[in-house]
């Protein structure tokens, strides 16, 4: 059974991105993905909406494409200074940040790995700009995978300093990791680069997956995977890259992970009951088995 923890964070709030072509990314995300924009920084970032929160992704023109950071929005009942003091204690340097983005008017950020910055808050500002009803459209941010030749020490901290569950992995290569009830969070891919692997939306529901991918033909973007079902969190799944070959994951039908009995509910395309963490083999990624057209690896 998976370790009890009490995660000190209960959701994704939002990933930020190094784009080469500011305009061009945004108008991918705006437009074909779906979101909206709901504000400009000092620096000319932009700030875009999946339709409640003031934020889900921040893009920030760069040199090259990058994960600038990650933000993960705390549960109501802890205080930001004395977290802070916790996360001193623990041996990692934390930055308190006021006004530093809009819609949260205070943060604290650390940066736990080489290239890995994430940043905790409390509460963040929600004008619900609304669901567009143009583009891919999707439902919320679900989750991040992060490649990092420091993956264990990534593993270690979200695992035992914020209370992350273990719900599965791919042959030690790459760990699942959920601080609610979705069967994962955070995905870390233990392989000597330090970037994003892929960024999932949720859609709505799973008629919206042919949807999505005519939304992305018509943009002239190749789906270059699926949809198809995963093994671990047993989604279904569609890759395409966005316009920095970022991989861009849409998803429905994620396993819920149960942590009180450390195990998935009941599914009937379950390979096994109960559905308890497990190490899957590389050639059990998905499990009807459909050959991946692309490698996963690459970007």
């Amino acid at each position: 059974m998976s370790r009890m923890f009490n995660p000190k964070v209960f959701q994704l709030g939002y990933v930020g991105l190094g784009c080469t072509d500011l305009g061009r990314s945004a108008q991918y995300y705006m437009e074909t993905l779906g979101l909206t924009e709901t504000a400009k920084g000092h620096l000319g970032e932009i700030y875009a909406s999946v339709g409640y929160e003031h934020h889900n992704v921040i893009l920030t023109k760069a040199a090259h494409k990058s994960l600038l950071q990650l933000g993960f929005q705390l549960k109501p009942a802890i205080d930001l200074a004395d977290f802070a003091k916790q996360l001193n204690a623990y041996g990692v340097r934390s930055a308190v940040k006021s006004d530093s983005q809009p819609g949260i008017s205070k943060l604290i950020e650390v940066e736990i790995a080489d290239g890995h910055t994430v940043q905790f808050y409390r509460d963040i500002e929600a004008p619900a700009p609304g669901f567009k009803n143009v583009g891919v459209a999707p439902l919320r941010l679900g989750h991040v995978a992060v490649i990092s030749p420091q993956a264990a020490k990534l593993r270690k901290f979200y695992e035992e300093f914020l209370g992350f569950w273990y719900t599965d992995e791919f042959e030690g290569i790459a760990t699942f990791l959920t601080c609610n009830r979705d069967h994962h969070v955070i995905n870390i891919v233990d392989i000597p680069e330090s970037r994003v692997h892929h960024i999932a939306f949720q859609l709505k529901d799973s008629v919206s997956h042919p949807n999505a991918c005519d939304e992305l033909r018509r943009a002239g973007i190749k789906t270059e995977w699926g949809p198809s079902r995963h093994t671990a969190g047993h989604n279904l799944a569609g890759y395409h890259y966005d316009p920095d070959k970022v991989l861009i994951e849409l998803y429905t039908e994620m396993d819920v992970f149960i942590p009180e009995l450390g195990m998935c509910e009941a599914r009937p395309w379950h390979e096994h009951f109960p559905m308890k963490p497990r190490a899957w083999k590389l050639t059990e990624l998905n499990a009807w088995g459909t050959d991946f057209a692309f490698n996963l690896g690459q970007g």
